[in-house]
């Protein structure tokens, strides 16, 4: 019975030893784990930091319409020049011609400067809309098969015409001719505005620019009348 007792205690010692063992190494791997997790942790800031540093930065959206619209302006690249010999094609063509005009432009400018002189800028304004209603009027008078009706030329030519500048004698009968055959609230109002002319330039004495008008406001009332 003795010798039966005491190999019990010694199974039951070795089984606590191995327990505890192995309670110590789960606590050691717990431990390893919780180390590693820590130090995963204090890495994965410095790697955003990296990221945040290479980060490109975000274009804005006007930046993006102008490179589109520098794409969209921007002649296409010929891909295939034409050889020696050969007729270059359309776009071959209009590129070459945009050069020239741009070296031909800087030759101009470079000469002039050279000379002392500026580019003097006309306005299209001041110039297109008089030859426009002149144009209008005398297809009217030449060529009424060609000719369409064109309410802005009209309303120059009625409002400019006491104006011997923007409207010369040569082309002041053909207006006469023109303002005859008026009918309704034009008519009316170019009436309207002959008399109130004739009554602001009252008796004289005038200079010849009212001169001129007065007489043009009388042959104008004289035909509408």
């Amino acid at each position: 019975m003795a010798k039966d007792k005491s190999n019990g205690s010694g199974t039951k010692g070795s089984d606590e030893a191995e327990s505890v063992k192995r309670i110590k190494d789960r606590k050691l791997e717990k431990k390893s784990k919780k180390m590693k997790l820590e130090e995963s942790e204090q890495e994965v800031p410095e790697l955003l930091v990296k990221q945040k540093k290479h980060k490109k930065p975000k274009k804005n959206s006007r930046e993006e319409e102008e490179e589109e619209e520098e794409e969209k302006e921007a002649p296409q690249e010929v891909t295939e020049p034409a050889q020696e010999g050969e007729e270059p094609n359309p776009e071959e063509r209009r590129v070459l011609e945009r050069k020239l005009k741009k070296i031909r432009r800087k030759e101009e400018k470079a000469q002039l400067k050279a000379e002392g002189k500026t580019v003097e800028k006309v306005d299209p304004e001041k110039v297109l809309p008089s030859q426009q209603a002149l144009d209008y009027l005398t297809c009217w008078n030449e060529d009424r098969a060609a000719w369409k009706f064109q309410k802005l030329r009209q309303t120059w030519l009625l409002q400019q015409i006491y104006d011997a500048e923007k409207v010369p004698d040569e082309s002041f009968p053909m207006l006469l001719l023109y303002i005859e055959a008026l009918r309704g609230s034009a008519r009316d109002l170019t009436v309207q505005k002959a008399e109130a002319l004739v009554k602001s330039l009252g008796a004289g004495p005038w200079d010849p620019e009212q001169k001129k008008k007065m007489q043009r406001a009388r042959e104008v009332l004289q035909l509408l009348s």
